[in-house]
C-alpha cells in the first residue's frame, strides 16, 4: 500500500477504509523510578539549562489521577511494573506500536520501536517480553530505518485502518513505508518541524473519526493540508497552548457511550470550551511533573483493542 505525503496523493475516502474496533484497553507503566536524569528533548532543561527537578511524591499523585480519569471513562487499565534505571519508562506510548488483529489477519502484533536515544532503548525489550507472554506476536522492523518511536509518532485514526505517521527526529519515513507494505495499510506521512513538539502525539490528537486537536505551526504546509482534508473538524491549538500545556497530548478514551471523554492537561480553557461545545466531556488533570520530561497524558498510556485475557 502506498504512503501519502500530500493532499494531491490521496486516492481514498475515510468511509471506504476498513473499520477498527474500539481501543478500549490501556497499558500504563508504574512511575516508581520516574525522574529527569538526562536531556533528550528541550523540556528536560530548566531556564538556566540545568536538568529539571522532579517531585516524586507529586508525580505519583498525578499519575494516579491520570489512571483514575481513564478508568472513569470505562476503559480497562493494566499496569506494567516499573523498570529500574529507566526513568522514562512511564512514557509507555513510545516503545512499541500495536497492530490490531483486524489489520494483521491473525492475532495482534507488537512492532518494537527503534528508539532514537540510547537512554530509552532498554524499555523496548521489557515491553516485548510482557506482550509476548500475553499472546501478542512480536514483529520487528526488518528494513534499514534507524528510528521508530511507537505511538509517539504513529497514531491510529479512530475506528479506521489508517495510520497517521510522524516523520522527524524520532521516526524515519522508511519505517512507515515498511509497515504500509507489510500490513497493506494506508499511512499518511506528516513531517514535523517544531523541535519542542518532537513527537506527533504532542501536536495532533485524534478524538473521533471526524475531530482532532492539532497545532498547525508544528507541520509543513503539506501536512497541514492532509489533516484539514481528512478531519472534518480540526480544532486548531495555539502555540502557547501546545508548548506550555501540551494540550495536543490529550487522550480520548474509546469506550463508546454518549460521554465522549477527553483527558487533557489542566489549564487550556479555550480548548476545554471548544470541546464542550462539540459534545465532548473534557477531564482535566495535572501532569506538571511529567511535562518537565516532555510528556503528558497521551505519552503516559498505550491504547489498543485487545482484552486483558487475550
Amino acid at each position: 500500500m502506498p504512503t501519502y505525503a500530500s493532499k494531491d496523493e490521496l486516492d481514498f475516502d475515510l468511509s471506504q477504509l476498513p473499520c477498527l474496533p474500539a481501543f478500549d484497553h490501556v497499558e500504563m507503566a508504574a512511575p516508581d523510578f520516574f525522574d529527569v536524569q538526562y536531556a533528550i528533548n528541550p523540556h528536560m532543561l530548566d531556564a538556566s539549562g540545568a536538568l529539571q527537578r522532579i517531585d516524586r511524591k507529586l508525580a505519583q499523585q498525578q499519575w494516579n489521577s491520570v489512571r483514575e480519569a481513564i478508568e472513569s471513562a470505562g476503559v480497562t487499565v493494566t499496569v506494567e511494573p516499573a523498570l529500574a534505571d529507566h526513568p522514562d519508562f512511564v512514557f509507555c506510548a513510545n516503545p512499541w506500536l500495536p497492530i490490531p488483529a483486524e489489520v494483521t489477519g491473525e492475532g495482534p502484533h507488537c512492532v518494537p520501536s527503534r528508539m532514537a536515544s540510547d537512554e530509552r532503548a532498554g524499555e523496548v525489550a521489557r515491553w516485548c517480553e510482557s506482550l509476548a507472554g500475553r499472546g501478542w506476536k512480536v514483529a520487528p522492523l526488518t528494513g534499514t530505518a534507524k528510528c521508530l518511536e511507537g505511538t509517539g509518532d504513529g497514531l491510529w485514526h479512530p475506528r479506521r485502518q489508517l495510520l497517521w505517521a510522524g516523520i522527524g527526529s524520532r521516526t524515519e519515513r522508511g519505517a512507515w513505508e515498511e509497515l504500509a507494505e507489510r500490513y497493506g495499510l494506508h499511512v499518511v506521512l506528516l513531517e514535523l518541524q517544531d523541535p519542542a513538539l518532537y513527537h506527533l502525539d504532542t501536536c495532533l490528537a485524534p478524538l473521533d473519526e471526524r475531530t482532532c486537536l492539532w497545532s498547525p505551526s508544528a507541520f509543513t504546509s503539506a501536512g497541514a493540508a492532509l489533516i484539514e482534508q481528512l478531519f472534518e473538524d480540526a480544532i486548531a491549538v495555539s502555540e502557547p497552548e501546545a508548548h506550555e500545556s501540551f494540550v495536543c497530548n490529550a487522550f480520548a478514551p474509546d469506550a463508546g457511550g454518549a460521554a465522549r471523554p477527553v483527558v487533557l492537561q489542566k489549564g487550556a480553557q479555550r480548548v476545554v470550551r471548544e470541546l464542550s461545545e462539540r459534545g465532548f466531556s473534557p477531564i482535566e488533570v495535572e501532569t506538571d511533573e511529567f511535562l518537565k520530561a516532555g510528556g503528558s497524558v497521551f505519552c503516559m498510556k498505550m491504547a489498543h483493542p485487545v482484552r486483558v485475557d487475550q
